[in-house]
């Protein structure tokens, strides 16, 4: 028998905790760190399966994994993600049924790499010719993209995702994926302007700053993040076991798979450029009102936004507010015109988060499917001093 299961794995604790001679807190916490310190970080309670993050890449992941849980039952392997996910499969093929998982813990947990385990298993094991490897690979692609948009460096978490999403993978009759679509909720905009300590930004500014290449640097006038007052808020422009630059090669290379041109990936780029400049515009105050501390940092967000300066600062430093008909103009003090920049920059950044979405479900969309199965990567958990969306 190939993979682990064939290389005599120790046995330890209980696989299936429903089978334990007590079932109380200390029993199942003693259960799993017992195999969590051997390495076997999946332990079933009935049909429910606990993942423990190992925090280091398994060796039992791979084909040979795959080939061992295809078509067997839950009980004739160890406890894994992807006897799970293989019983869903065979349950949608089989009885006609749509599916559903419900990945769910706090911050840290490993709850989107289990979700790109669900769907790089059910990508694995499904037919299909080279349209359907198109679809697979604009469901896998999806996932270095939002990651970059949505996904954080946080005290708990390298990559914490913030943003909850839900992915749905359509199916032939037979089990052959020809479609599928993304819903995302509750993405962080606050991160956008502001972060703890110790924290990053969402990954694609750094990506940006450290991977766009010398051309694209100097056309959107890009320096490195500490330049940035929306970067450097926390002292936090690296992350141990990230590479920003890999990560962006990346995050580029699956805007091509869902088909967005080279104009609308350079579109989307000089956006998150543009936030990052307009981060940098400081008010001070004048006869009770806010101007811009310095004119020349609205040069470049002005000109990234396709407007004039005036447009920008009007903008910036007041609104308009009509009654009965009668508009007046209400000039901001300097602490509103720093929340109305803000307000402008959490804004864009989420309209380019649910325009990237868009791109993928576009890339997926069908109208022609038999049967789904739907997993939901529920937003992590975390206590933050200051929380907001």
């Amino acid at each position: 028998m190939s993979g682990w299961q064939g290389k005599q794995v120790k046995k330890s604790g209980v696989e299936d905790m429903t089978l334990l001679t007590q079932i109380k807190e200390s029993a199942i916490c003693e259960n799993l760190k017992k195999r969590y310190l051997d390495d076997l970080i999946f332990t079933y309670i009935g049909p429910v399966l606990i993942s423990v993050n190992p925090f280091k890449a398994m060796p039992y992941f791979t084909d040979n994994e795959i080939e061992q849980y295809q078509g067997c039952a839950s009980y004739e392997n160890p406890p894994h993600i992807y006897a799970v996910t293989d019983q869903m499969f065979r349950n949608m093929v089989i009885d006609h049924e749509p599916q559903c998982v419900i990945i769910s813990g706090e911050s840290g947990a490993g709850k989107t790499v289990a979700a790109k385990f669900i769907m790089n298993y059910i990508t694995k094991v499904s037919g299909g010719g080279d349209a359907v490897q198109r679809i697979k690979d604009v469901i896998l692609q999806s996932n270095p993209l939002l990651e970059a948009f949505g996904n954080a460096k946080t005290s708990r978490n390298n990559n914490s995702s913030r943003f909850g999403k839900y992915v749905e993978m359509q199916f032939a009759a037979g089990g052959t994926p020809i479609g599928g679509k993304i819903s995302q909720f509750l993405l962080e905009k606050s991160r956008v302007v502001s972060q703890n300590p110790n924290e990053r930004n969402f990954h694609v500014f750094y990506q940006l700053c450290a991977g766009a290449t010398a051309t694209d640097k100097e056309a959107l006038g890009l320096a490195s993040p500490d330049y940035y007052f929306y970067l450097n808020q926390s002292g936090t422009y690296t992350v141990d076991g990230i590479n920003d630059v890999d990560d962006y090669n990346e995050m580029r290379g699956a805007m091509n798979t869902i088909g967005l041109t080279a104009d609308e990936q350079y579109y989307v780029i000089s956006l998150v450029a543009a936030i990052l400049h307009l981060g940098n515009v400081s008010f001070a105050e004048s006869g009770n009102y806010a101007q811009p501390a310095d004119p020349t940092f609205l040069q470049y967000p002005a000109y990234l936004f396709g407007v004039n300066e005036g447009t920008l600062q009007e903008k910036l430093l007041s609104r308009v507010m009509t009654v009965r008909g009668e508009s007046t103009n209400l000039l901001f003090n300097v602490e509103q015109a720093g929340q109305a920049r803000d307000a402008l920059s959490k804004s864009l950044f989420s309209r380019i988060f649910d325009m990237l979405v868009e791109s993928v479900n576009q890339a997926m969309a069908t109208q022609n499917f038999d049967q789904t199965i739907g997993v939901l990567d529920i937003y992590g958990f975390e206590i933050f001093k200051k929380n907001g969306f």
